[in-house]
């Protein structure tokens, strides 16, 4: 999968509207409080280096000439509320690093905040890890189950048998045994990840 700084880099923006993968609304926070709205999304993923990310936060955020004390976030667009006072260097590490995985987006997440808890200022840390124990998306931990039972069989009972072994095994029993062994989330999408476990 091509990422979005690939994309970048192989076709470039010329006049066309950026990716906006993982917006981020970054907000002035005194001018917020005085009644105002100054500020824009921006989109980490536009940046090679932290540095021009966090000065086009400044930028963002400036109130005519003046740049803002307090910086908030107000929104987030594509990616994973971080909270309304994140480091921003982690929000710049952490799209980068979810772009950069093989993993989608929305697996990621969700399986960190299942098994690892909710401060995704730490997920990045983990992603290599996750990406490991990834096995797969199924309809249903039963088809992984009996993907592996049909194959266990078929490698291991004489060619002969298996019918006979097909016939009489206890799929059920066996996924339900076996799904212990493994992490297994529930996408939105009613389908399973499933994942060794580590």
């Amino acid at each position: 999968m091509e990422t979005v700084k690939e994309k970048k880099k192989n076709e470039g923006f010329g006049g066309f509207k950026p990716l906006t993968k993982y917006g981020v609304y970054f907000a002035n926070l005194s001018a917020y409080n005085s009644g105002r709205l100054v500020g824009k999304f921006v989109y980490p993923l536009l940046y090679d280096s932290f540095e021009d990310f966090a000065e086009a936060i400044k930028e963002a955020t400036k109130d005519g000439t003046e740049y803002a004390d307090e910086i908030a976030v107000h929104d987030y667009d594509n990616f994973p509320n971080m909270g309304e006072y994140p480091d921003h260097e982690n929000i710049y590490n952490l799209a980068h690093a979810i772009d950069e995985s093989h993993l989608d987006d929305d697996v990621l997440i969700k399986y960190y905040k299942d098994y690892y808890g909710y401060d995704l200022e730490e997920l990045a840390d983990y992603i290599s890890d996750i990406e490991d124990a990834y096995i797969g998306v199924y309809e249903s931990f039963e088809e992984y189950a009996n993907e592996i039972a049909d194959s266990g069989i078929e490698s291991l009972v004489n060619k002969d048998a298996q019918q006979f072994v097909f016939n009489n095994f206890d799929y059920d029993k066996h996924a339900r045994d076996l799904e212990y062994s493994y992490n297994v989330i529930t996408l939105d999408n009613y389908k399973v990840a499933i994942f060794d476990q580590q």
